[in-house]
């Protein structure tokens, strides 16, 4: 059955949004750097005057007496930070959990993010966006595969009980806490699948942690190639609107944040995940060239 209007005009907009939203002056092409701090151990950033300072699980700021005598602040939580000041931790808007107040020097926005070591142990960085950055690496497309019915496929979404594991992403060393709340079955290319669905991590568990939004990360054979090399993923609102899921629709496949810049960490793609042939549907790799390196180095 052939795409009808109405699908083509909704899938454009929806396109036009993406790439409106991946614009943004504060959005991932802003990211500027991403630092980790080592407990007990004072912390310049070239981007913003003043001190960091990890301490038993908790982050403080130092300022400098001489930029502040000049007038240069760090604004945290809407505030001048004058003294020594604890960043709370919390639910952040950027990176899930972190810094749990706004925090801005100049026209730089900072944030504080929380993620986990091979060990197991909790590490703790600073991560600086800059909204001259994103203007640089402006771009007004992303190039797709042509819209096609045959890539919209039937599905079931099948809910588990919801589990949290870390998951390696790819900095090296650094894993992102992740949510399965359930797997879609569908069968492509006369195989059945089973692939698992993740929760978008939004503060505390009694916030909910998915309440951001929900997702299917795939690989195929067009990823590195064609597109991102650390696969794509389709997006849902929420659980509700996963337990209406009738058919999966690949042409609203987009790339990771990673996809974007080096200073973002993202999960790789789970070993079920993995389509051993090429899905021509949904994003090519976006257009904003950057080299891959590991931030951190625990």
């Amino acid at each position: 059955m052939a795409l009808t209007q109405a699908y083509i005009t909704q899938w454009q907009a929806w396109h036009d949004n993406r790439i409106q939203d991946l614009n943004r002056p504060y959005g991932f092409l802003s990211v500027v750097g991403q630092d980790w701090l080592t407990d007990g151990e004072m912390f310049t950033s070239g981007f913003v005057p003043g001190q960091w300072l990890l301490k038993n699980g908790e982050i403080y700021y130092h300022p400098d007496p001489q930029d502040t005598a000049k007038g240069e602040f760090l604004i945290i939580d809407g505030k001048k930070a004058a003294d020594p000041t604890h960043i709370p931790h919390g639910y952040n808007k950027n990176s899930g959990t972190g810094s749990g107040v706004a925090m801005f020097y100049r026209d730089l926005e900072v944030e504080t993010i929380t993620r986990v070591n091979a060990r197991g142990e909790t590490i703790y960085g600073v991560r600086v966006r800059d909204p001259k950055e994103a203007a640089r690496k402006r771009f007004e497309d992303i190039q797709t595969f042509p819209l096609n019915e045959e890539w919209i496929i039937a599905a079931r979404f099948s809910p588990t009980e919801i589990a949290l594991h870390n998951v390696p992403t790819v900095d090296d060393s650094v894993y992102e806490a992740s949510f399965t709340v359930g797997t879609i079955e569908l069968t492509l290319n006369g195989q059945p699948f089973s692939l698992e669905v993740s929760g978008h991590r939004a503060g505390s568990q009694e916030a909910g942690y998915f309440s951001n939004y929900c997702y299917v990360h795939f690989a195929d054979k067009t990823s590195g190639k064609e597109t991102y090399g650390g696969g794509r993923i389709i997006k849902f609102r929420d659980l509700d609107e996963l337990a209406r899921l009738e058919e999966l629709d690949f042409n609203r496949a987009v790339s990771f944040p990673c996809a974007l810049s080096t200073f973002v960490a993202c999960p790789s793609t789970p070993p079920g995940s993995r389509f051993p042939f090429r899905v021509t549907a949904g994003e090519y790799t976006p257009p904003v060239p950057h080299e891959r390196i590991s931030t951190y180095k625990g």
